[in-house]
């Protein structure tokens, strides 16, 4: 909650009056701790204060005076530090899974995956025609279990529970012929 001294000094804000410059050095001081302790890093809390000037400037009009400029502009760091917090976590994990990416993609892995597709592909061929109907058109073509079902003339639950059985089939056929090497 901001102070006293806070809302005091927001009474007379340099924003409404003209100087946007000194309005944001004076509320950078004020809303920097806030943005840090959200994201946890000064490099990001700064490019969460940013996001928020452009915010607050775009809608300066909207700028309240007196005690409330202060509680809105907490408001717009708080949810841009958020916001940024939120990026910076996901950027992390997409980082991560494609450095598992990259090392999963050596050239005896590629040779087994590709293996593994063509005996796939084998199966398939030799499911019976009703199973074999719907993985081509879930699987290879994209379409969802509705249009399947549509595509087929039969029943949703049909064409869901003819999948399931596909895919068993498939199953216990790759793991027999993968263990029999």
């Amino acid at each position: 909650m901001p102070t006293r001294a806070l809302k005091r000094s927001a009474s007379s804000c340099p924003l409404l009056e003209g100087n946007s410059e000194e309005w944001i050095r004076c509320c950078s001081r004020r809303f920097f701790p806030l943005a840090r302790r959200i994201v946890g890093d000064d490099d990001l809390a700064e490019d969460a204060l940013q996001i928020s000037w452009i915010k607050i400037l775009q809608t300066a009009r909207a700028c309240r005076s007196g005690s409330q400029a202060c509680p809105w502009v907490r408001t717009i760091v708080t949810n841009a530090a958020k916001d940024v917090r939120r990026r910076n976590h996901c950027l992390r994990e997409d980082a991560l899974s494609e450095e598992v990416e990259d090392s999963s993609r050596n050239p005896e892995n590629l040779a087994q995956e590709e293996e593994i597709h063509c005996l796939l592909r084998e199966m398939i061929v030799l499911l019976p025609e009703t199973y074999r109907q719907v993985v081509d058109l879930r699987f290879y073509r994209g379409l969802s279990t509705r249009q399947t079902a549509e595509r087929l003339d039969i029943s949703p639950s049909n064409a869901g529970v003819r999948l399931s059985r596909a895919v068993e089939m498939l199953m216990r056929r790759l793991d027999s012929r993968l263990s029999a090497r």
